[in-house]
Order: C-alpha cells, then sequence, then structure tokens
C-alpha cells in the first residue's frame, strides 16, 4: 500500500514533462514490468518523447482477474481512465497464467485472453480502445535472465501467447506490439532486478526509451 501510495503522491507527477500528466496523450497499463521502479518504464517514456505519461499499472494486476468488480484496477482493463488517449500502452498476462493455471495446462486461459482465431478479452479491449478512437501498443515480455528465474515455466505460454498477439496485429491496424527483448539482454544480469524477475533501474529505463522509439516510428 505505501509503495503505490508513494507513487501516486510522487511518481505521476514525475511523469509530467512540461504539462499535466492531466494533458497526457499517453497512459500505460499493466502490471509490475511497467510500475516496477516507481514507474520507471513510464518516466523513461516521458522523458524520450518530452511529453506527460500518464501511469496506472499497478504490481501484481492481471489483464483479466476473476474479481474484476471487488479489485478494481488490479483488472488492467479496469486501470484505463475515461477520457481519449491517443495511445494505450498495454503490459499484462504474465499474472494471469501464474495465478490461474501455474504456467501448467493454460489453453484455457490463454483461450480466455485470446483464441486462436482471435477472439477473446484482449481483443474485446483493444476494440473498445477503438471505438474511442485511440491505439493499443502491447509490450510483450522479455525473457528469463540466463539461469533462469520464477517465470521460467511459463516460456511456452508466452510464446503462445505472443504468437497469438502476432495474428491480431495483423488483422487489426490500431493494435500494435513492441518486444519487450529488444530492450532487455537475457545475458546482461544489470538489467534485471535482484529477484530475476523485474527490470532493474537501468533495464526500466531501457524499456521506456525503446517504446518511445516504437511510438515514435508508428505515428
Amino acid at each position: 500500500m505505501f509503495r503505490r501510495s508513494l507513487i501516486a503522491a510522487l511518481g505521476i507527477a514525475a511523469l509530467g514533462i512540461g504539462a499535466s500528466a492531466q494533458d497526457a496523450r499517453i497512459v500505460v497499463l499493466g502490471d509490475s514490468t511497467m510500475e516496477w521502479n516507481y514507474a520507471g518504464v513510464a518516466r523513461a517514456m516521458a522523458q524520450a518523447l518530452g511529453e506527460p505519461i500518464q501511469n496506472e499499472s499497478i504490481s501484481g494486476a492481471r489483464f483479466s482477474h476473476p474479481m474484476s468488480y471487488f479489485v478494481g484496477p488490479m483488472d488492467i482493463r479496469r486501470q484505463l481512465p475515461g477520457r481519449f488517449y491517443e495511445w494505450v500502452v498495454i503490459a499484462g498476462g504474465a499474472n494471469d497464467l501464474a495465478a490461474e493455471c501455474d504456467c501448467s495446462a493454460c489453453d484455457e486461459t490463454l483461450d480466455q485472453l485470446l483464441d486462436d482465431v482471435g477472439l477473446g478479452q484482449i481483443p474485446d479491449f483493444v476494440e473498445e480502445i477503438g471505438l474511442r478512437g485511440g491505439k493499443v501498443l502491447w509490450v510483450q515480455y522479455y525473457d528469463a535472465p540466463e539461469g533462469g528465474g520464477p517465470f521460467s515455466a511459463c516460456t511456452d505460454e508466452f510464446a503462445e501467447l505472443d504468437a497469438r498477439l502476432e495474428m491480431l496485429a495483423n488483422t487489426v491496424d490500431s493494435f500494435h506490439l513492441a518486444d519487450m527483448s529488444e530492450a532487455i539482454d537475457p545475458r546482461n544480469a544489470g538489467h534485471y532486478d535482484p529477484d530475476r524477475v523485474h527490470p532493474s533501474a537501468e533495464g526500466s529505463a531501457r524499456i521506456g526509451a525503446y517504446l518511445a522509439k516504437r511510438i515514435n516510428t508508428l505515428r
């Protein structure tokens, strides 16, 4: 609770560069990958783009939480504020796979998120954002560090989700992908937090700079 309160008090204000975060055209949703290092990814994006970024990501969030009504923004879909954004940057799915199927026998969870014909909760949310006129940049997870980490068991599930996301990106004009593996090198321990899951401060900065470059390329 303290960590989240500190981000609310300090982190969002730090994201505004030259303007209030309420004027942001980009919002970041997601789990601890985005929230780690006091919203370090969003802060690095704001610095690289020279514009405010609004961060709504929360550690532990799932893309689709089974108790969404009660847990609010712990369901990533409910993190989205009720106004227009040019870009909605999203990282999610890891906690769904870990919590709902222990990264094993995850066919049902994967199909709920995005099945192999392009239906599911992810495309439904993308459509909702598109109806507002916004575009989605979906952030794919980086690999575990060399030697493995707590999410190493999810490798096959992540690969399958990525394949389905790529299919969706090929069919929905407003949906784009950004692979954090472009920024995080599994051979470089300095890109990872000591827990071997989250990005280090350097890793968050690298991810944010990469996402900013990706958005500039797509604009």
